[in-house]
């Protein structure tokens, strides 16, 4: 624990304006499932209990963001629900598992937020409440809506950021009626004075994540993610649309993210954080290849472009066997 703390410290000193991930939660129901192995009958694939599968959810939720902060993180973006699930899952799985995402707003989610220091915020909502009112989509976003109304924010906290089905690019078409006049007219001031992109591109961002996330908070500096099935899904939409590369990390696991250990997140923001910068400064790579070097990646880069399957992102394959599956 000690060892803890210290870590915390040296990442707090390293990021003066706080230490912000994205940790995107994909496979909750893998997770539930597999969690359960030898509890759920013949039909191993089925979810009869949906209360149970929530708090397991949320157990796990709450283990991870815990780690992150314990290890000095400062804000964390979490998306949960894209808009396009209330689409392509169905009436079935909106009516079985949506409103269980009314306890974000409810103990002991609440309860949880005191306990680890955090204000909630909640971007996306303003697509919920563009739907007609008697969905109940757009019934959650008003709910949603009227919590961080009565909320008691501080500047001090750590934030914690839930997505919930956001169209970036609505948010963006939207702060031209949202944002104040003021601000508009100091971005707008600041632009045409700068020309130095590596000014321009922060204004533009501080300016478009406060409209998006009702807050300020620092360009991400990671991404963790999952790549169980062999693909390399980008669930994070809004701040994933406010990246343009520069020091942003990303890191996928083999499997659905609610598994990743204490230990295993302490690596990650240990690589991140003091591993090798990736951003090459030289113009070329002179003194930095041997000959023998040089050919051992020649030869490399020619067996894993001679077989198409080291491509990354391809979904799992059945392994063949004399031309069947």
């Amino acid at each position: 624990m000690q060892d803890d703390r210290q870590f915390a410290d040296q990442i707090r000193a390293h990021y003066p304006d706080g230490l912000t991930g994205i940790i995107a939660v994909g496979g909750t129901r893998t997770t539930f499932i597999l969690d359960q192995i030898g509890d759920t009958g013949n039909d191993t694939g089925a979810i009869r209990d949906v209360a149970a599968y929530a708090r397991h959810s949320a157990t796990r939720y709450f283990d991870l963001i815990r780690a992150f902060f314990d290890f000095g993180g400062q804000n964390l973006i979490l998306p949960l629900l894209s808009f396009q699930s209330f689409y392509e899952r169905g009436e079935e799985y909106t009516k079985r598992f949506f409103g269980y995402m009314r306890w974000l707003t409810d103990e002991p989610f609440v309860d949880f937020y005191r306990a680890v220091d955090a204000d909630p915020y909640f971007d996306g909502i303003d697509t919920l409440l563009h739907l007609p009112p008697e969905q109940p989509a757009h019934q959650m976003g008003r709910m949603i809506a009227d919590f961080t109304q009565s909320w008691d924010y501080q500047p001090h906290r750590r934030k914690l950021i839930w997505e919930m089905a956001p169209i970036p690019l609505f948010s963006f078409w939207k702060a031209q009626f949202t944002m104040p006049a003021e601000a508009q007219a100091e971005l707008a001031e600041a632009i045409n004075r700068s020309t130095d992109l590596r000014e321009i591109y922060p204004l533009l961002y501080r300016y478009y994540a406060r409209a998006a996330y009702g807050t300020e908070i620092p360009i991400p500096h990671f991404y963790l993610g999952s790549n169980r099935n062999g693909t390399l899904k980008l669930r994070a939409m809004m701040p994933i649309s406010m990246v343009t590369g520069g020091n942003f990390r990303m890191f996928f696991t083999p499997y659905p993210t609610l598994f990743t250990t204490r230990e295993t997140l302490k690596l990650i923001l240990e690589d991140l954080t003091f591993g090798k910068p990736l951003r090459a400064l030289k113009a070329d790579y002179s003194g930095q290849y041997t000959s023998e070097l040089l050919e051992s990646e020649k030869k490399r880069v020619d067996e894993l472009r001679a077989d198409p399957f080291s491509t990354s992102g391809l979904t799992r394959h059945v392994a063949q066997d004399d031309g069947e599956a």
